[in-house]
């Protein structure tokens, strides 16, 4: 009978502890990530690459009498200080939202949902002691750069190598057109290391980037804490680099609106991924109907008259990263 008792307790207690799991567990995984989780995974990873190996124990005079013949005592091991490069992608942009391809045109500005996405990202990092920000000099990076150095009271440095891919004539298209009508532009969809005349192929963008980054890493000034701004192309390009990726392989790695990557450097060897595509509220971990109603509702606020508009997300792993920027 004991058992049937233990068995009706079990019941009452489980059955309603179940049913609020199955109506409202789901929006734990919704609530964003801390700043506190990001710092942890970014420093903890440097601490382990900067330790030295352990020194012969010591007398209690502090000498190491040794005896004689005996091979010289060897020293310990200093490694070079890591230094981390954090690698984030501009904010949301009205291009963004329209689903056009921006390549290098001026005048791409930031929605006010890239704005609060830049300072989501500024507050990520806080925990952080940023050195120095290098951001592409066009205005969607540029202005994410100045939201993210405000915390560090930083100045802005640009280098136009981490700008976004040239796409030549497709400057300003709406990507589902192109996709619908230009076989070009579907070639070098499958094939961008192969670009057409007038537009940059992706071993020429790696090839800037990647001397960007190496450029900085040689400059004292910017200390071992370095952001770099810039566009979804770059970012995956540089990624690519540094983890020994096939370029064009590159084009299937995703990278969010403000999404945080970050790369530590020890000397001259490759250096280690911490992370990557890292954003504060990850929208793929959300159930595809609420995103869905969530990018439904954003693009309603921001269309005129309130029409739909598409939603502002990635293209698809199938295309280049240049036309979702």
């Amino acid at each position: 009978m004991r058992w049937r008792a233990a068995a009706r307790i079990a019941w009452r207690v489980c059955l309603p502890v179940t049913g609020w799991y199955l109506r409202h567990g789901h929006l734990y995984l919704l609530r964003p990530r801390t700043a506190d989780g990001l710092v942890r995974r970014l420093m903890e990873p440097l601490e382990s690459l900067q330790t030295t190996s352990p020194a012969a124990p010591e007398s209690a005079n502090g000498a190491h009498p040794a005896p004689a013949g005996a091979p010289a005592e060897r020293k310990p091991e200093q490694r070079p200080p890591a230094r981390l490069v954090i690698l984030v992608r501009h904010g949301e942009t009205t291009y963004n939202v329209e689903r056009r391809l921006p390549g290098q045109l001026a005048g791409v500005a930031l929605t006010d949902e890239g704005r609060r996405q830049a300072q989501r990202a500024a507050v990520a990092l806080s925990g952080l002691p940023i050195s120095a920000v290098v951001a592409s000099p066009l205005e969607r990076a540029r202005e994410t750069a100045e939201i993210l150095a405000r915390g560090w009271a930083l100045p802005v440095r640009t280098d136009p190598r981490l700008m976004d891919t040239d796409v030549g004539s497709w400057s300003g298209a709406l990507i589902d057109d192109l996709n619908k009508t230009d076989p070009a532009w579907k070639a070098f969809v499958e094939h961008p290391s192969q670009p057409p005349a007038g537009v940059e192929g992706f071993e020429a963008v790696r090839a800037r980037a990647v001397a960007a980054v190496d450029d900085a890493l040689k400059d004292a000034t910017t200390g071992n804490y370095l952001v770099m701004v810039a566009h979804a192309d770059i970012i995956k390009l540089i990624l690519a680099h540094y983890t020994a990726m096939e370029t064009e392989a590159a084009r299937f790695i995703a990278i969010g609106n403000c999404a945080i990557s970050a790369l530590a450097f020890t000397g001259e060897a490759m250096p280690h991924l911490l992370a990557i595509n890292w954003t504060a509220a990850p929208g793929w971990l959300m159930p595809p109907p609420l995103a869905a109603a969530q990018a439904a509702a954003q693009a309603s606020s921001q269309t005129p008259g309130g029409g739909a508009a598409p939603a502002p997300d990635e293209a698809a792993p199938s295309q280049p990263a240049a036309r979702s920027e």
